[in-house]
C-alpha cells in the first residue's frame, strides 16, 4: 500500500516559520487540515483459535472455519480501536461494509 505524505505549505495557511503560532491556534487542529489525510480501516470478519500444530499443518485448499456466522457483524478498526460495526455487502465486484453501529466514545 503506498500513501503520499501530506505537503503543508506554509504560506497557503498563512505561518511564518519565525513566529510563534498564537495560543488559539496551537489549541486544536482544524479539520480542513486532515481532511485529506489518509488513514487503512481494518474490517475484522472474525477469528479461528487453533494450534500452533494445527497452523503448520496449513495447505493450499484448506478451509480455516471462523467462529464468526454468517449472520454476525464485522468489526471496523483504526489503529486497533473499534470503530464501528457492519455486515458484509457487495459492491460491484467487491465486498464492502454497511455500517449498522457505530463505536460510543469513550
Amino acid at each position: 500500500m503506498s500513501s503520499e505524505p501530506v505537503r503543508m505549505d506554509s504560506t497557503s495557511r498563512n505561518l511564518d516559520p519565525k513566529r510563534p503560532a498564537s495560543p488559539e491556534s496551537a489549541s486544536r487542529i482544524g479539520s480542513d487540515l486532515l481532511a485529506g489525510v489518509r488513514i487503512s480501516l481494518e474490517a475484522r470478519l472474525g477469528d479461528a483459535p487453533m494450534t500452533v500444530e494445527d497452523l503448520m499443518g496449513l495447505k493450499t485448499g484448506a478451509v480455516v472455519a471462523l467462529e464468526t456466522g454468517l449472520a454476525d457483524h464485522v468489526d471496523l478498526y483504526l489503529n486497533d480501536a473499534l470503530v464501528a460495526r457492519g455486515e458484509i455487502v457487495v459492491v460491484g465486484s467487491k465486498y464492502g461494509v454497511r455500517i449498522t453501529e457505530l463505536a460510543s466514545r469513550p
